[in-house]
């Protein structure tokens, strides 16, 4: 590969990491391309981008981002597993799901927001809601109180035609 090459790579890699908003580290030695290429396109189709690129070329392209603390993962097999979606947790539900799939695909680690993530943190992050299922049980929280005020309200009156209709019943038995 020429040095121009090298250059636009890394400049490419580099303004990835600006865009992402988590990235997975990975090993993928010896994963079948009936695995990898299905992984690939659930990838694309989830707002995430892999990338397989040279360990030196990555870590020239870590300096100065918030992913410079996965510097120590770059070593054999790697793919970086960019998230490029608010939700955070795309990336490590994706990789999970393959890892349980493919015993050949191990975690590395990961970073979020400038955070080493080792093994058991990416596999916390793959539990995680997603941002959508957060957002609705959020809403569903703040909409029960105002529910809940109103159905008390209503007991009220309600309960009192209730005794209205017992007390009419039980005088048209008489």
């Amino acid at each position: 590969m020429e040095k121009s090459q090298k250059e636009q790579v890394v400049a490419e890699l580099k303004e990835l990491m600006t865009a992402a908003s988590s990235c997975v580290a990975m090993d993928f030695g010896g994963v079948p391309m009936s695995t990898f290429v299905p992984f690939r396109k659930e990838c694309a189709t989830s707002n995430a981008r892999l990338v397989v690129v040279k360990n030196t070329l990555a870590r020239i392209a870590l300096k100065d981002t918030e992913y410079e603390v996965m510097d120590s993962m770059l070593a054999g097999m790697t793919a970086l597993l960019f998230t490029m979606d608010n939700d955070q947790v795309v990336g490590a539900k994706l990789v999970k799901k393959y890892a349980d799939l493919d015993e050949h695909i191990t975690v590395k680690g990961g970073a979020i927001d400038g955070t080493l993530l080792d093994v058991a943190g990416v596999m916390q992050l793959s539990e995680l809601p997603s941002k959508e299922e957060l957002q609705s049980k959020l809403l569903a929280t703040m909409l029960a109180v105002p529910q809940n005020f109103v159905r008390l309200l209503n007991a009220v009156p309600q309960n009192f035609v209730q005794l209205l209709g017992a007390y009419r019943d039980k005088v048209e038995q008489q």
